[in-house]
C-alpha cells in the first residue's frame, strides 16, 4: 500500500502540473484579453500612450514571455531580481511600512484594536533598476555619453515590434524614482520621463513630448524612492547574495526588471483580482465565498445522499413495486427539470405568492439579511435577527432545495442500477440458495459490492462541493464560489478563474486517491500490496 501511495503520489505531481500548464496557457492564449480594444478610441482625451499600455502590461503580468509568466504565477517573482536570499528555516518577518515611513495597521472587526501589519519574506532587492515600473516617472542626475543603438517596442499597423534605435544616452550617478511633482529639480538634472522599459542597468524613459532617452546604473549610481519603498536589507536574519544569478547584473539580468511581491499558488498567492474586487487579494476573495459554497454545497449533497441512495437500494429490491415506480417517476422529473426553472418557481410561490396570500414568505436570496425583515416575513413570525443562525438556515432552505432535489433524482437511480446488477450476479443467488436470511444476502454479498460504482461517484462531490452551483447561486443571488467563477469569466478576471480551476484540478487529483483508497475499504478484493 505504501508503494502505491507514492507511485499516486508522483504520478498526482506529473497531472497538476500538467493541468495548470493547461489552465495558464489557454487563458493566457485566448483572444479577448483586458488589453484587446484598449487602442480602438479615436478620443484624444481617451486614447492611452505607450507608457499607459506598458504600465498596464506590468500591472497584469503581461510583459512577460509566456513561459516566464507561468514560472512567476507558480512560483512567485520575488525572487526576481533579487539580490539577497533569506537562508533562515522560516520566512523573515517585519513590520509592513507605509509611505508615510509609518508601520502600516489594520483594526481588528471584531475587537477595534488596531494592530501593525507584518510582512514576510525570503528575497530582498536592495534599491536598484530592478525595482522599476513602466509608467514610473525617472529624474536623472549624471553625464552625457552621446547617442547608443538600444531595443525599444513600437506600435506599427501589424502589431508590436522590437526595433533598434539610436538614443541620446546617459550614465546615472542619481535617479529620483517616482518623485513629488512639488519637489524642487535637483542640480544636473539631465533627462526626466516615464519608465518604458528596463533591461538590467539599462533603462530607457520617455518624456512628456514623446522623446525616448537611455541611462544606464552602475554600483555607483544613488537611488532615491518615495518614503516606504525600497527600504535597505534588515540587519537581521541569515542572507546569501544571490545577485550573480538574479540581479540587474546577473545571468538572469534580463528578467530582473519583472520583480515584484507575489509568491506564487505554490504558497498559496493567487495575486490579487482584476476587475470583480480591484487590488483585493484572490485568496480573500475565494475565503470570502467559499464559507457560503461549503455551507450550501454540503447540505445538499448530505440531504441527497442520504436519502436518495437507501430510495435506490429500497426500489431496487423491490422492482416492478408501486415504490419502485414512484421513485422512478420522481428519479425522471427530478433529472429533466431544468435547475433554473426550478429556483424561479420556487421563489415566485414561496415568495412573491405566499406574500400575497398574506402567508408568512421567504427570502428571495443572498446570504443573510441586512436589515430587520418585516413583521410578515417568516424571518419576522420566527424573530430572526439579521446574522442569526436562523436568519442564515432560512435563506438556505429555498437553494438547498433546488439542489437537493437534482442530486437525489441521480442519486437514486444511480443506486437503484448498481443494485440491480449486483442482485442479479451469480453469488446473490447461491447465497439465496444457501438458505441465508434475505436482509443478511442483502447487506453482507449484495450493497458493499453495490457500493463500489457507487464510490467512484461519491468522491468527486468533493470538487463539486467546492466549485459550487453556478446557475442555482446565480438564481438565488447566492455569493458561492460558482457565481464568483461565473462573474470571473463575464469579467475576464484571469486570477480568480484560474485560482478556481487549480483548487479544483488538486481537489479532482485529491478525489481519485480517496476513490481508490476507499476500493480496498468496500471491496475485500482489491489490495494494493
Amino acid at each position: 500500500m505504501a508503494n502505491y501511495l507514492i507511485r499516486r503520489f508522483f504520478q498526482m505531481i506529473i497531472v497538476v502540473f500538467l493541468s495548470t500548464v493547461a489552465i495558464y496557457v489557454l487563458l493566457n492564449i485566448a483572444p479577448g484579453g483586458p488589453l484587446s480594444g484598449i487602442r480602438l478610441s479615436a478620443d484624444v482625451k481617451t486614447r492611452v500612450s505607450d507608457a499607459d499600455i506598458a504600465r498596464l502590461k506590468a500591472y497584469l503580468g503581461l510583459d512577460k514571455p509566456l513561459a516566464l509568466r507561468y514560472i512567476t504565477w507558480m512560483a512567485g517573482d520575488d525572487w526576481l531580481g533579487a539580490n539577497w536570499m533569506y537562508a533562515g528555516v522560516a520566512e523573515y518577518t517585519q513590520d509592513k511600512m507605509g509611505k508615510n515611513g509609518q508601520p502600516f495597521t489594520k483594526t481588528d472587526p471584531e475587537t477595534g484594536e488596531k494592530y501593525v501589519v507584518q510582512e514576510t519574506f525570503r528575497f530582498w532587492v536592495d534599491p536598484g533598476t530592478a525595482l522599476f515600473n513602466p509608467g514610473y516617472l525617472l529624474w536623472v542626475v549624471g553625464e552625457d555619453i552621446g547617442m547608443r543603438d538600444v531595443e525599444v517596442t513600437v506600435e506599427t499597423p501589424a502589431g508590436q515590434e522590437i526595433v533598434v534605435q539610436s538614443l541620446p544616452a546617459y550614465d546615472a550617478a542619481t535617479v529620483y524614482v517616482k518623485p513629488d511633482k512639488n519637489s524642487e529639480t535637483p542640480a544636473g538634472l539631465v533627462a526626466q520621463g516615464v519608465m518604458l522599459s528596463q533591461k538590467g542597468d539599462e533603462v530607457v524613459i520617455q518624456d512628456p513630448n514623446g522623446n525616448r532617452f537611455v541611462f544606464y546604473a552602475n554600483e555607483n549610481t544613488e537611488f532615491f524612492f518615495p518614503e516606504g519603498e525600497a527600504r535597505p536589507r534588515p540587519e537581521s536574519g541569515n542572507w546569501i547574495n544571490i545577485s550573480w544569478l538574479t540581479g540587474s547584473s546577473g545571468l538572469l539580468a534580463k528578467y530582473a526588471g519583472f520583480h515584484n511581491d507575489t509568491r506564487g499558488v505554490l504558497r498559496l498567492d493567487f495575486g490579487y483580482s482584476w476587475k470583480l474586487s480591484p487590488s483585493q487579494p484572490v485568496i480573500e476573495l475565494i475565503e470570502s465565498r467559499l464559507g457560503n459554497t461549503l455551507t450550501l454545497m454540503s447540505a445538499a449533497v448530505f440531504l441527497s445522499i442520504t436519502i436518495g441512495i437507501p430510495i435506490g437500494i429500497y426500489s431496487a429490491i423491490h422492482q416492478y413495486s408501486r415504490t419502485d415506480y414512484a421513485v422512478t417517476t420522481f428519479s425522471f422529473f427530478g433529472s429533466a427539470m431544468p435547475v433554473f426553472w426550478f429556483g424561479l418557481m420556487m421563489i415566485l410561490l414561496f415568495s412573491h405568492l405566499f406574500k400575497q396570500w398574506g402567508l408568512p414568505y421567504m427570502p428571495t436570496g443572498g446570504v443573510a439579511s441586512v436589515r430587520l425583515s418585516p413583521p410578515e416575513s417568516l424571518l419576522g413570525v420566527l424573530g430572526a435577527t439579521p446574522g442569526s443562525l436562523i436568519d442564515r438556515v432560512i435563506h438556505l432552505i429555498m437553494p438547498t432545495a433546488v439542489l437537493s432535489l437534482l442530486y437525489l433524482a441521480g442519486w437514486s437511480r444511480f443506486a437503484r442500477s448498481s443494485m440491480l446488477e449486483v442482485l442479479r450476479q451469480d453469488y446473490v443467488r447461491t447465497a439465496r440458495a444457501k438458505g441465508l436470511l434475505e436482509r443478511f444476502v442483502i447487506m453482507k454479498h449484495a450493497l458493499r459490492n453495490a457500493l463500489i460504482p457507487i464510490v467512484t461517484i461519491l468522491v468527486f462531490e468533493i470538487p463539486a462541493i467546492f466549485g459550487g452551483a453556478t446557475i442555482t447561486e446565480t438564481i438565488f443571488n447566492y455569493p458561492g464560489m460558482g457565481s464568483l467563477y461565473f462573474q470571473a469569466l463575464g469579467a475576464n478576471d484571469w486570477p480568480v478563474v484560474m485560482a478556481n480551476l487549480f483548487i479544483t484540478a488538486i481537489l479532482v487529483v485529491l478525489a481519485t486517491l480517496i476513490r481508490d483508497v476507499l476500493y480496498t475499504i468496500v471491496d475485500p478484493r482489491i489490495r494494493f500490496s
